[in-house]
C-alpha cells in the first residue's frame, strides 16, 4: 500500500539516528522531512541516512525558513504544509524523536477499511515513566485513550473535514482537532504500538496548557477530564481545564 510518513523536524541531528531509520523500515512510498529553520546538521545528517538506508529516491527534504503570520501554531502549520505537499492519499504523522513500530504497517491497511479514516497511535516513553505505563495499562484495558502526536489519516477525509481558518487560530492540539475534524464524517480509532518516544517530559505548565486545550478544542466532560486526571497522574492538566471552563469565561 503506497502511503506518505511526514516529519517537521527543528534542529533533532540528535533524534534522528535513532528515528529515521524506523522510518524507512516501514517501507514507505514517500517521506516529506520538514526542516523548520535548522541551525545544526539536521539536513546533512538526514540525506545521509537517507542515502545509506536506500531512502533517498523516494524522500522529499523540504526547507521552511518563512515565518507562519497567519497561524498561531507554527507546528500546525508545518504539519499541513506537508499534508498538501503529499502525493498519497494515506498520510502517517510522526515527530523526529519517535522511533516507529515496525507493525504499524498492518495499522496503516486499516484506513479505508470499514470507513475508519484515522488512527491514533500509543507508544512507549523512553527512559521509562509511571505516566508511560498508566496510558498503557488503561487504554488497553478501559475505554479510556491517550492521544498524541502519533497517527494515520486519510488526506481525503481531510480535505473534506477540514476547516483551515479554525486551524489557523489553535496555539495547540491540531492533531485532536484533526481527529475531532475527520469523526465528523467517518471513524476514527486507536490502537497500541511499540513505537518509542525518546524525549519523555514532566512538564507542569504544558500540562496545564493541555488541560486548557482540553475544554477549548474537545470540549471534555468534567467527569472524562477528571479521570484522565487521575490515570496519568497530571494535575495540571485538570488545573488548565477548570480555569478553560470556569474562569476564563467568567
Amino acid at each position: 500500500m503506497d502511503f506518505t510518513i511526514i516529519i517537521p523536524i527543528n534542529n533533532e541531528e540528535r533524534y534522528l539516528l535513532y528515528s529515521l531509520p524506523s522510518v524507512y523500515a516501514l517501507k514507505p512510498s514517500e517521506v516529506i522531512l520538514i526542516f523548520d529553520r535548522c541551525s545544526d546538521h539536521s539536513l546533512v545528517l538526514s540525506k545521509r541516512i537517507a542515502k545509506e538506508i536506500g531512502g533517498e529516491s523516494v524522500t522529499k527534504f523540504v526547507e521552511v525558513n518563512n515565518s507562519s503570520p497567519d497561524w498561531a501554531s507554527r507546528i500546525a502549520f508545518l504539519r499541513n504544509y506537508g499534508n498538501d505537499l503529499s502525493t498519497n492519499e494515506i498520510i502517517l504523522t510522526t515527530d523526529a524523536d519517535i522511533v516507529l513500530d515496525e507493525k504499524i504497517r498492518d495499522q496503516i491497511n486499516l484506513i479505508g477499511n470499514d470507513d475508519i479514516a484515522f488512527i491514533s497511535l500509543s507508544f512507549y516513553d523512553y527512559p521509562y515513566t509511571i505516566q508511560s505505563f498508566t496510558r498503557r495499562l488503561f487504554s488497553t484495558y478501559t475505554p479510556a485513550k491517550s492521544y498524541a502526536g502519533l497517527y494515520i489519516f486519510s488526506k481525503k477525509a481531510w480535505k473534506e473535514t477540514i476547516d483551515t481558518e479554525s486551524v489557523k487560530k489553535l496555539k495547540r492540539s491540531e492533531d485532536t482537532h484533526l481527529r475531532l475534524s475527520i469523526q465528523k464524517k467517518y471513524k476514527a480509532t486507536f490502537k497500541n504500538s511499540n513505537s518509542f518516544h525518546l524525549r519523555p517530559t514532566e512538564n507542569k505548565e504544558r500540562h496545564y496548557l493541555k488541560g486548557i486545550d482540553y475544554w477549548e478544542v474537545v470540549h471534555e466532560s468534567f467527569t472524562k477530564m477528571l479521570l484522565h486526571s487521575i490515570l496519568n497522574l497530571r494535575p495540571a492538566t485538570m488545573a488548565g481545564y477548570l480555569h478553560a471552563r470556569y474562569i476564563k469565561k467568567s
